[in-house]
């Protein structure tokens, strides 16, 4: 433990003086290596201690003996394959609540809708395993990241249902599961925390979770709004900017540079039903391969598993609001999400029984695909509880989003 607590003060010189030598912009440097400094040491504290590792699949094929019950005891990366999913290294996951697998690099954004808003979520992810092809730009997005220092881009365009309480809205990634943590390793871990605050104000909430025995608090960081890098706002009635769109980083408001008055305008922002927001975050994003799952970036300290923070996959990016003030904990019964996606690297897959919690339709794409391979047919029943040609669209499309309706 002395060790760790060591490595985690020393990591904090070494990125301050890695900052220097590379004169990075004294705003962005600011923000950036405060939000790394407190995920990096916030979330090997609620690591420590846990051993646990990601399940494997199994490499057996599947079996012939295809039933609702045991149509998916195993995974391949075949079946991943078929349910859409690249054949290359990606960023995986899925929404809360489930519509399909999603991954990175798609040419079309992925449809997300609940009860309080819907939206589109795009994910744009260098090949970092592949340094050949990561620096010869030649993958789909390889132009907009030539000459960026940055590993990922996130981008979302929202509608809301209802206006939202920007002073209740919080950004961030959490935990399911609570991790004790000693005494030195807080101590730590609050200095950290506290340095960036100063950078993001007193709304920056970090927890390690507890074990209440009446509700218990999951372990998360979470930032308000103005922790995106960019925001889009579309009046209703416009068209706007679609997220693959390589012009993209020319419209809206960026924080580099103007990070005052950037505040000042995302503080100003009116979340209400009409117009369309986009948002963008890549801050963070060099120090942190999510296809690798490691940490990088950090001279002598990394690469480094992520496995190390955060226990296993999959991590939690979350967007909602807080309902309540005398109880200052994140609290389930508290929240109300926006938008949740679990993800996870397809080199670091979690278990089978957590894909099936965010695959949705994938799911019933594999399991007509498996009945396809052994001759049986598929049920009728099945094609008609998403619509017609339901499954058609996914094989005409495999590496593209789901297009077809979505039920409610």
């Amino acid at each position: 433990m002395e060790v760790m607590t060591a490595w985690m003060v020393a990591t904090s010189s070494a990125v301050a003086d890695a900052a220097t030598g590379v004169r990075l912009h004294d705003e962005v440097w600011s923000v950036g290596s405060s939000i790394l400094l407190a995920a990096l040491v916030g979330a090997l504290a609620l690591s420590l201690g846990k051993k646990s590792k990601a399940a494997s699949f199994g490499s057996d094929a599947a079996s012939n003996n295809v039933t609702d019950q045991s149509a998916f005891d195993d995974l391949i990366d075949e079946d991943f394959v078929t349910m859409g999913m690249p054949a290359e290294p990606h960023l995986e996951g899925g929404f809360q609540p489930p519509t399909r697998l999603i991954h990175s690099n798609s040419h079309d954004a992925f449809a997300f809708d609940n009860e309080n808003c819907s939206g589109l979520f795009l994910v744009l992810h260098r090949p970092t395993y592949d340094s050949q092809l990561n620096n010869s730009s030649s993958y789909l997005y390889g132009d907009y990241f030539e000459g960026k220092k940055r590993l990922w881009e996130l981008r979302f365009r929202v509608q809301f249902k209802r206006r939202v309480p920007q002073s209740d809205l919080f950004f961030g990634v959490e935990l399911e599961e609570y991790v004790p943590v000693n005494a030195a390793t807080k101590r730590v871990m609050d200095l950290s925390v506290a340095g960036m605050r100063q950078v993001v104000g007193d709304r920056l909430y970090h927890t390690l979770g507890d074990q209440d025995p009446v509700e218990s608090e999951r372990p998360a960081i979470m930032m308000p709004l103005w922790a995106f890098d960019q925001f889009i706002e579309t009046p209703e009635g416009e068209t706007p900017p679609d997220l693959s769109d390589p012009n993209l980083p020319e419209y809206g408001h960026k924080r580099v540079g103007q990070i005052r008055e950037y505040k000042r305008l995302m503080d100003s922002l009116d979340l209400r039903p009409g117009p369309t927001f986009t948002f963008c975050f890549w801050g963070v994003s060099r120090f942190c391969d999510v296809i690798g799952w490691q940490a990088t970036g950090i001279p002598i300290f990394t690469p480094l598993d992520l496995n190390l923070y955060c226990g296993k996959p999959p991590l939690h990016l979350v967007l909602y609001t807080l309902q309540g003030a005398e109880d200052k904990r994140h609290l389930q019964s508290k929240k109300t999400y926006y938008f949740r996606c679990g993800f996870w690297s397809s080199l670091k897959r979690p278990s089978k029984e957590v894909v099936r919690k965010f695959a949705g339709r994938s799911l019933e794409l594999l399991k007509r695909a498996r009945r396809t391979r052994i001759g049986q047919p598929a049920a009728a029943t099945e094609l008609s509880i998403f619509g017609l040609n339901v499954f058609q669209c996914c094989t005409d499309r495999e590496s593209a989003p789901f297009q077809c309706p979505t039920s409610s």
